[in-house]
C-alpha cells in the first residue's frame, strides 16, 4: 500500500506540474498543487525509507533501497524546481523519476553484515545519494538540452519546448546543480576517508577509483567554465561522463559486490 501510495503522489505531482508549465502558470508554487502533491509525496516516501533502514541500520541498505534514496534526493530537486514557474516542465520530468527509483523500495534483501558504522559512515551515505541525486538531475537537463538543442537547429520547434525555459536559463541551472552536488560529493569523499583502513579488504578500490575520476572530471568541468565558458556539448559530454562513472562507481559495483558475487563492503 504503501508502495502504491508513494508512486501515486510522484506521479500525480509530474502530472500537475506538466499541466501548470503548459498553461505557462506563473502563480506562486504555494499556490500550485503539484508543490502539495510533491510535498505529499516526499513525506511518503521518507516515512517508507525509515521503516526499511531502522532495523538494520544505514549500512544495511540494498541496491534497491539505495536507488530509492537517490530517488528521495532526486523528489527534492523536483519540489524545489517548482518555485520557478519556468522550470516545471523539468519537475514534472524529475518528479517522474524519483517515482520510478521509489518502486524498488523493500525488494531486495539487507546487506547480510553493516558496513563501518558511527556517524562518518551515516553522513557519508546520506551525502553520497545526495550527490547522485544531483547529478542524476544534471543528466536529466543535459538530456533536455540536447532534445533542445535538436529541435531548434532543425527548425521545427515542438509543442513540448514551450514548457521548458530557455536554453541560456537551462545551462545556468544546469551549473548551479552541478555545483551543488560537487559540494555534497567531496564532503562525502572526505567522510568516507575515516572510515577506510584498507581499500583492498573492504572490498572498496573500484568504488574510490570511479568516484574520484567522476570528482575529476566535475572538477574540470566547472573549472573550464569558470575560466574559459565552456557550455554546450562539451557541457553536455563531460556531465554524462561524470554521472555515468559515479553511478557506476556506487550501484554498478554495489551491484556485482552484494548480488552477483554475495560479498558486501567493509
Amino acid at each position: 500500500m504503501r508502495a502504491f501510495l508513494v508512486i501515486l503522489l510522484y506521479l500525480a505531482a509530474s502530472a500537475a506540474a506538466m499541466h501548470a508549465a503548459r498553461q505557462g502558470s506563473a502563480r506562486a508554487a504555494f499556490a500550485e498543487t503539484a508543490w502539495y502533491l510533491a510535498l505529499a509525496a516526499l513525506a511518503a516516501h521518507a516515512a517508507w525509507l525509515v521503516t526499511v533502514v531502522q532495523p538494520g541500520g544505514i549500512g544495511t541498505l540494498s541496491l534497491a533501497d539505495s536507488a530509492s534514496s537517490m530517488g528521495f534526493a532526486i523528489g527534492l530537486g523536483g519540489l524545489l524546481a517548482l518555485f520557478s514557474p519556468r522550470f516545471r516542465g523539468i519537475a514534472a520530468v524529475v518528479l517522474g523519476l524519483a517515482a520510478l527509483l521509489a518502486a524498488g523500495t523493500g525488494s531486495m534483501a539487507e546487506t547480510p553484515v553493516v558496513a563501518p558504522g558511527g556517524w562518518p559512515f551515516s553522513v557519508h551515505v546520506v551525502l553520497a545519494m545526495g550527490a547522485a541525486g544531483m547529478f542524476a538531475i544534471a543528466a536529466v537537463l543535459v538530456l533536455m538540452l540536447s532534445a533542445q538543442d535538436q529541435a531548434l537547429r532543425a527548425h521545427q520547434p515542438a509543442r513540448w519546448l514551450a514548457a521548458l525555459p530557455p536554453v541560456e536559463s537551462l545551462e545556468r541551472a544546469l551549473f548551479t546543480v552541478l555545483a551543488t552536488g560537487m559540494v555534497s560529493l567531496t564532503v562525502a569523499i572526505l567522510m568516507g576517508l575515516l572510515f577506510v583502513t584498507d581499500l583492498f579488504a573492504q572490498h572498496l578500490v573500484h568504488k574510490v577509483v570511479l568516484a574520484l575520476v567522476a570528482w575529476l572530471i566535475f572538477a574540470v568541468l566547472l573549472v573550464g567554465r569558470w575560466r574559459r565558458g565552456w557550455r554546450g556539448r562539451t557541457a553536455r559530454r563531460y556531465t554524462l561522463a561524470g554521472f555515468a562513472l559515479l553511478a557506476i562507481a556506487y550501484f554498478g559495483s554495489k551491484f556485482v559486490l552484494e548480488v552477483l558475487l554475495g560479498q558486501h563492503w567493509g
